[in-house]
């Protein structure tokens, strides 16, 4: 059934060279039950037909407004929708992407009935030869277990702070919100993992959020997406991300989430170090830096952290190559 169609959503779009998913995609925000849509579709310096199968679908559906740029990234292209958008909700769905048709519909509904001021919903990947529409499940990805503790239900920012590690917390793809978030909020232009830079902002924000356990986004894997890439020095903007996340949460002095964020800040320094090739001058150097920033913030770890996550991350600062070994008598 159809929601009551009264208040404005925002739905952006960032598209840069994907005419070989834009169409489903974009077909997929057009099928949304809920119709009070401001289609925004950024192209973002593409080379290819994207722009001119946005212009298609903007001459067949006058909610669509299409914004040409030059290329200026994932986090420039987001932050110009935002700055584009009219709605009293906003929703990011990526270009290669797609979602069910009651997408907006159910996470609308369920800020509706919570008082919420964001969704999250679950999400379902797919592979790149699936051709047919998938019909909705229930139920949470089972490899994403934090996700699964959350489902269905409201709860509160320090609640979903604490799981924040999860993929589907983490990113800004599969969730609707209130528009207001985003009055002094942008992401991070020319940054990789620009949405853990931004997610601790916006869940601070929120009062309550809502969960559904339905997986209404269908999440596209591919070779060339950013997720199929090697590991570079660019993914090393993790650690600068969980820099600012853990000073964050010590100026504002929230003890618990403090705990977390030293938990994910260790256990992602070791990943990168494991995963980034030292054989490159360039690597090195901005290594030491994020090595450097790591280390800066021993005294807060060691006052917050907890007896199991001094040693953690005093097992990560001395020997990262070892860590994964040694951890384990820590119930890593």
């Amino acid at each position: 059934m159809e929601v009551n169609s009264i208040e404005l959503i925002s739905v952006i779009i960032p598209i840069y060279n994907v005419q070989d998913y834009l169409e489903r995609c974009i077909s997929s925000v057009i099928a949304q039950t809920y119709k009070n849509l401001q289609i925004i579709l950024i192209n973002d310096g593409s080379t290819d037909n994207s722009l001119e199968i946005c212009q298609k679908f903007a001459e067949q559906d006058p909610r669509i407004e299409v914004i040409s740029k030059e290329n200026g990234g994932l986090s420039d292209a987001r932050n110009v929708g935002i700055d584009n958008s009219c709605g009293s909700y906003v929703s990011f769905i990526d270009s290669d992407d797609f979602v069910h048709e009651r997408f907006i519909e159910k996470m609308y509904s369920c800020i509706k009935r919570d008082n919420s001021d964001m969704c999250i919903c679950g999400f379902n990947p797919v592979i790149e030869s699936d051709v047919v529409f998938p019909e909705m499940t229930l139920g949470s990805p089972k490899s994403y277990p934090d996700f699964a503790g959350l489902m269905e239900g409201i709860h509160h920012p320090t609640t979903v702070m604490k799981t924040i590690s999860a993929t589907p917390l983490v990113v800004a793809w599969n969730k609707l919100y209130c528009r207001k978030l985003f009055s002094d909020i942008r992401f991070p232009d020319g940054r990789l993992h620009e949405d853990e830079f931004v997610v601790h902002h916006i869940v601070d924000a929120c009062r309550f959020i809502s969960v559904t356990a339905d997986n209404l986004y269908y999440y596209l894997q591919r070779a060339t997406g950013i997720m199929g890439e090697r590991f570079t020095v660019r993914n090393l903007d993790v650690l600068d991300a969980y820099d600012e996340r853990l000073k964050f949460y010590l100026k504002n002095n929230t003890h618990e989430l403090i705990r977390c964020t030293c938990l994910g800040y260790i256990r992602r320094y070791v990943e990168a170090y494991n995963k980034l090739s030292m054989d490159a001058t360039g690597n090195i150097r901005r290594w030491k830096e994020c090595s450097d920033k790591f280390r800066s913030n021993r005294k807060a770890i060691i006052k917050h952290g907890g007896l199991v996550i001094v040693l953690r991350y005093l097992l990560a600062a001395i020997n990262p190559k070892s860590y994964q070994a040694l951890s384990g008598f820590l119930n890593y």
